[in-house]
């Protein structure tokens, strides 16, 4: 029964985009699509994503099991069965391979965000929900604009109430995070003193996620050209853990380890939220947003790694569903500088001059991020 199903209900899908793309073709504003998700909302079709996005070329060979999607903004490439892509040669890794089903291609998530993010050229709006994949495409793409930083919203990690992780002698993540942002804030003031500031806390006192995200968003008001930084300790039960990584928001994974920094982080979320803020959580992300703080966190995580001179070693650029990352309506990075878990690292984090050097690492990449382009 299931297998005369499926293509049914693929032939009505495929109707239903047709009519959707001919309707769009005389409507000024952009619809939202919904396209189903499979294997239990982990796989999408390639048949149902075909019709809506015609620049993208698909090729494949079968003696070699290999798969492309490109577009002339990259390449993707991918072997079946395998939990590895490419994109521009670079090796990325995901939870789930690309499988083919009654003939037909199911790519996971993690590709399909990873099409959304590198090669279109316009911006998106997507959500994956429960069974469904939620898509929002304009009917003009908006062009290309030149990165410009033109406010910095500086997120120290925890505060008051809530400490954060602690080492075995009790410092506690919330001090290490306030003070590496006001060395951040002051370092920014100095070199570069027509960038807007603006720090979330800036004593030891306890701030809601959801308040955070919202307080930076009020700077949108003024300029679309923000970006906020959120700083943060790992932890682990393993005392030999060591490094930092730098994330950017999304709503798959990249690793089962990055599910629980996000998990860990997004604790202190408070039981009754605001209305407003909760709108904006529920809202589809932003390809070009997601891009943007995708090539921030590469930026900073290249010249961090070189400040740190081995010091602390990098455990790269990773993607997770942070609360704090996910209401902000900008280009967005969260940094784990370290594991004050780590007797050795919590020792560096708590070094003035090793703070100082954390900040200046930043404000490397801040730069390098917003002399690239887009």
């Amino acid at each position: 029964m299931e297998k005369n199903y499926l293509p049914f209900q693929k032939r009505l899908i495929g109707l239903f985009l047709f009519l959707f793309i001919l309707f769009r073709s005389s409507s000024v504003f952009s619809e939202t699509v919904k396209l189903p998700l499979y294997g239990n909302g982990g796989f999408v079709s390639l048949v149902d994503l075909n019709p809506l996005f015609p620049e993208l070329k698909f090729s494949s060979k079968e003696s070699t099991l290999v798969g492309s999607i490109q577009s002339p903004q990259g390449k993707i490439s991918f072997r079946l069965g395998s939990s590895f892509y490419t994109l521009d040669s670079k090796i990325n890794k995901i939870s789930k391979p690309p499988l083919v089903k009654n003939g037909d291609l199911y790519l996971p998530a993690d590709i399909v965000e990873a099409v959304f993010l590198n090669l279109l050229s316009y911006d998106l709006r997507y959500k994956f929900k429960d069974k469904e994949l939620l898509l929002d495409i304009p009917k003009e793409p908006s062009p290309k604009r030149n990165i410009n930083v033109k406010a910095i919203i500086i997120d120290a990690g925890h505060g008051g109430k809530d400490p954060g992780t602690s080492d075995a002698a009790g410092n506690f993540e919330k001090n290490v995070s306030l003070s590496v942002a006001r060395y951040l804030y002051l370092y920014l003031r100095k070199y570069y003193p027509e960038i807007r500031l603006l720090m979330t806390r800036k004593t030891d006192h306890f701030v809601e996620l959801e308040d955070r995200s919202k307080l930076a968003n009020t700077i949108l008001k003024d300029t679309r050209d923000s970006i906020f930084i959120s700083l943060h300790c790992n932890a682990s039960l393993n005392e030999k853990a060591d490094g930092f990584e730098i994330y950017y928001l999304s709503q798959s994974p990249s690793t089962e380890q990055a599910r629980e920094t996000a998990l860990l982080e997004n604790k202190f979320i408070a039981p009754h939220s605001h209305k407003a803020v909760a709108a904006i959580q529920s809202q589809m992300l932003s390809s070009v947003t997601q891009r943007r703080s995708k090539k921030l966190a590469e930026s900073i995580e290249s010249d961090y790694d070189k400040g740190m001179e081995a010091s602390i070693t990098s455990r790269g650029v990773k993607k997770a569903d942070f609360s704090v990352l996910r209401g902000s309506l900008m280009p967005a990075v969260l940094i784990e500088m370290g594991y004050l878990t780590s007797p050795t690292e919590s020792k560096i984090l708590q070094d003035k001059s090793f703070q100082k050097k954390i900040a200046r690492s930043i404000i490397k990449g801040i730069h390098k991020y917003a002399s690239s382009k887009d």
